[in-house]
């Protein structure tokens, strides 16, 4: 019997799936009678589900929405949010500091501080469910006049988004394209005069469990390449790098590669007993730049390990080697 046609953007609808139903990717494994390294896949794109498992994933949709078929597979993306209650935003409605006007020397000093942090990066962070586990976001950060433009990944997230510098940080927020409205707000503590290769801060948005209950928690920011002109050489060794980032979530495998250090950093949040408030006091910050971070720290310093490991983990796709 010959296979059936692949489904068009299958892996946005799988995402959109989960996001709907409030699934994490074992959940929709176990789910489904598959191991989660093959649900880890068909989030990513990298392989595409059989029939006998559409007819398991439709059940499952089902039980949640009324009358859901096999057939609604094949809708259009726009189509199957709206089919599932979960209406796409348009990119181009998201929001975007590149517009707001400014004198042209307030304009070059934010465009010189912004070139500080262009490149490819891996923003570690811990658990949005709250496990004691390291996760991490790719992202790749463009100049765009006195802003930045930013791409931003997991295995079952991808949103775009924009990046400022203002006060000595660097704020990025980003908004998923295949979720429904989940956003992401970065803010890190920032570097002053050259290339940051370092960079720590707090990630807010909302949990991905049901309760979908507001969330900080630490974040650590890895330079893992510079800047890339050519935009379609800049997406391709972006694809490149999720693809790895997926094997090591498959197995949770990241955090165990990556120093210890970089968890004792992620998994504590620092509390100001003065105020109750979640803070990253600026003289423990570890922001560094790449001038500095040889200045201040020994060849076996915890940020310099952590960096080094990060972009060892990722040279394939930023030398293509």
């Amino acid at each position: 019997m010959p296979r059936p046609p692949e489904i068009e953007q299958f892996a946005d609808k799988l995402r959109l799936t989960l996001d709907r139903l409030s699934l994490s990717r074992v959940q929709l494994a176990q789910s489904a009678g598959v191991d989660k390294s093959v649900a880890a896949r068909w989030a990513s794109g990298r392989v595409h589900p059989g029939e006998q498992s559409i007819v398991r994933l439709t059940e499952l949709v089902r039980r949640q929405i009324t009358n859901f078929s096999r057939a609604e597979w094949n809708l259009p993306l726009t189509e199957f949010a709206a089919r599932l209650g979960l209406p796409l935003r348009p990119i181009r409605e998201v929001p975007t500091f590149g517009s707001l006007a400014f004198d042209s020397a307030a304009e070059d000093i934010l465009a010189r501080s912004a070139q500080r942090y262009a490149g490819l990066w891996l923003l570690t962070h811990s658990s949005f469910t709250g496990l004691r586990r390291i996760y991490a976001f790719l992202a790749e950060l463009r100049p765009e006049r006195s802003s930045l433009s930013l791409e931003i990944a997991d295995p079952s997230y991808r949103a775009r988004g924009t990046g400022f510098v203002g006060e000595g940080k660097l704020c990025l927020l980003a908004e998923a394209i295949t979720h429904a409205h989940w956003p992401c707000f970065f803010i890190y503590n920032g570097v002053q005069l050259w290339r940051a290769l370092v960079l720590d801060g707090i990630l807010l948005s909302w949990g991905r469990d049901v309760s979908r209950a507001p969330v900080a928690m630490r974040t650590i920011g890895f330079r893992l390449g510079p800047f890339e002109p050519d935009s379609e050489t800049a997406s391709r060794r972006f694809d490149t790098a999720l693809a790895i980032l997926t094997e090591y979530f498959e197995d949770d495998r990241l955090q165990r590669v990556l120093p210890e250090w970089v968890a004792d950093e992620l998994l504590e949040m620092p509390r100001d007993p003065s105020c109750g408030a979640l803070r990253l006091a600026m003289e423990h910050s570890q922001a560094v730049d790449e001038k500095t971070l040889i200045a201040s720290e020994p060849a076996d310093g915890p940020r310099r390990l952590a960096l080094e490991v990060a972009q060892s983990l990722f040279r394939e796709a930023v030398t293509g080697n």
